[in-house]
């Protein structure tokens, strides 16, 4: 995963990054006005009224969570909301082939809020976090903390590691969009200093995950959708003992020119885990996969097609 175009030999490295993170993701005038919604919430305190600002949930779990959450459009106005929403899912969409994204919650974090180590296994494939807060603000903290892959203890067996040596620590910069595998451990800094809830960490916060298949260009959907699930189907019945283990998402895009040949299978996510570390057979099984697609025969049509594929292993194999 990248927020910038690779060179061929580098796509499947990005494609099977554990997280990105994407500087300027709205435009200025939306992210702007996003913020000054929130500026506008909490000005002239003593004119705060119950209908308007009773709006928080003040979210503790112990030894877990301390932060105030709530949806969204009761503090951000619902358009510049829906924007949000939808740029969020068609960038989803473009870059990791993942349709569907949660309505998000916009939490605040004053002095003394912080969330412990966990992780979402179970609920959606990637979390996205998005900043709100302030670049220069009177508060220190509110990094996104992202556990390294790989064995911490085995990893490190001759060498001292501590702190970030073993954690990423992403800070939430002013429109900045944060994705993460939603199964790494993760936490977020606990906030220090200023009181004032201006001063705080703001982030929208949600989950994507995968939708049907994705297509534009000039094949009709019904057409591409029954053979590519066939296919799928027919993979996952022959290889189902070899896949069994292996869970994660996997999502292709496949140009089809007019005449219904694939032109090109390209990875654009690959966070396909087997839970022994030390297993070699994934390259074997992923281009298995990737050959029957692109072997794949479409109905002729008027120009090219593009087709984003999401495949999830753990779960029924196919385009829903």
């Amino acid at each position: 995963m990248s927020r910038t175009a690779r060179r061929d030999s580098q796509t499947e490295a990005t494609a099977t990054q554990p997280f990105l993170v994407v500087d300027g993701f709205l435009p200025g005038r939306l992210a702007m006005a996003m913020r000054r919604d929130i500026d506008a919430h909490f000005a002239n305190p003593n004119a705060h009224r119950r209908d308007t600002h009773q709006v928080w949930n003040y979210w503790f779990v112990p030894e877990l969570y301390t932060y105030l959450r709530t949806d969204a459009d009761r503090v951000i106005g619902r358009t510049h909301v829906d924007a949000f929403h939808g740029a969020l899912r068609e960038w989803s969409t473009s870059h990791l082939g993942m349709a569907e994204a949660s309505w998000p919650y916009l939490s605040l974090y004053v002095p003394g809020c912080r969330q412990g180590w966990h992780n979402d296994a179970r609920n959606g494939r990637f979390a996205y976090v998005y900043s709100l807060t302030r670049n220069e603000r009177r508060t220190t903290g509110g990094e996104t903390l992202v556990l390294r892959e790989g064995d911490p203890f085995r990893d490190n067996l001759v060498s001292a590691a501590s702190g970030r040596d073993l954690y990423e620590a992403i800070e939430p910069r002013f429109n900045r969009l944060v994705i993460f595998d939603d199964r790494l451990p993760h936490a977020v800094e606990r906030i220090d200093g200023l009181m004032d809830p201006v001063e705080g960490r703001f982030v929208l916060h949600g989950h994507l995950s995968e939708g049907s298949a994705i297509i534009s260009g000039a094949l009709p959907a019904a057409a591409a959708t029954g053979q590519l699930n066939e296919a799928l189907v027919k993979f996952g019945g022959e290889l189902a003992a070899t896949i069994a283990l292996y869970t994660g998402p996997l999502a292709f895009r496949l140009t089809i020119n007019a005449s219904g040949s694939v032109e090109s299978c390209e990875i654009i996510v690959d966070r396909v885990i087997h839970p022994d570390p030390g297993h070699v057979g994934w390259d074997q099984v992923r281009g298995n996969l990737a050959g029957r697609l692109k072997a794949l025969k479409f109905p002729a049509a008027k120009g090219r097609t593009v087709l984003v594929q999401p495949v999830l292993f753990g779960g029924r194999l196919g385009s829903g």
